[in-house]
């Protein structure tokens, strides 16, 4: 009864009242950060397409263990293999205040990648719809929104719905609002890519309070590295970087999303 109840009101959200309801659809309820684990499976198992509607999605340079940092490796990664993502954003209404508009300039920057499309909204359109179609299979949807609070300190409450005809009806709401968007973000172009290359002088892997692992890397240069996660690197290894360069106390460092040893 509750699966179906459920499957009713979503269907209600699309406008479709009662007519796509899937009584066979497997639900999985999804709290607070439990969110983490479960959109982390689904990119990391996707297997042709990611499509995300978000309201907001925002990359750190002050927390570089932030779950939404990881995101953005993850769907890069995921872009390399050959998946196709669609990511449409609310783009800033003015009563949302610069710094939103910001954000999504800064994230829509890090994800210029082969395989990776962006558009924002209208403006006086707000987008607040919060879900994520997978593989035309898997519906991830509820509250949470890809932000440091959203996806680790809030109360948040989602559904994580495994049905061909639900995600049917999801992506063409998708693409409905896909083609009602105005803003594309600038195509990839290989000379925008934010790459550097240096020799690692030392490292140094720290865990944040929350338990999150990151690495700071000091090059021979002195540009200082940050980057999630823990990395088998020693001095002298020669790296490719890709990131944002970025100023903290008058000085410049790279936030990075991605690197690897080159010889």
């Amino acid at each position: 009864m509750f699966r179906g109840l459920l499957l009713a009101l979503i269907a209600l959200q699309l406008g479709f009242v009662g007519e796509y309801t899937d009584e066979s659809a497997k639900v999985k309820t999804v709290f607070n950060s439990s969110y983490c684990e479960i959109v982390s499976n689904l990119i990391d198992n996707a297997q042709g397409e990611i499509l995300i509607c978000m309201f907001q999605f925002s990359y750190y340079t002050d927390k570089p263990e932030s779950f939404s940092n990881r995101l953005v490796s993850k769907l890069i990664d995921k872009s390399r293999q050959g998946v196709k993502i669609k990511i449409l954003l609310e783009g800033g209404e003015s009563f949302l205040g610069k710094g939103f508009y910001e954000s999504v300039k800064e994230i829509t920057g890090l994800l210029k990648q082969p395989n990776i499309e962006i558009k924002t909204d209208r403006k006086q359109k707000t987008t607040h719809a919060k879900f994520v179609v997978v593989d035309s299979k898997y519906v991830l949807l509820g509250s949470t929104n890809w932000t440091y609070y959203g996806l680790q300190e809030n109360n948040e409450s989602n559904v994580l719905i495994e049905s061909e005809k639900v995600a049917k009806e999801f992506k063409k709401y998708f693409e409905k609002l896909w083609k009602d968007s105005g803003i594309s973000a600038p195509p990839y172009s290989e000379t925008k890519k934010s790459i550097f290359y240096g020799v690692v002088k030392s490292v140094e892997k720290k865990v944040s309070k929350k338990g999150k692992p990151y690495t700071i890397l000091y090059l021979m240069d002195g540009m200082k590295v940050f980057i999630t996660g823990h990395y088998d690197l020693v001095p002298g290894m020669k790296v490719k970087i890709e990131g944002k360069l970025t100023t903290f106390r008058g000085k410049e460092e790279i936030r990075a999303y991605r690197i690897e040893v080159v010889k």
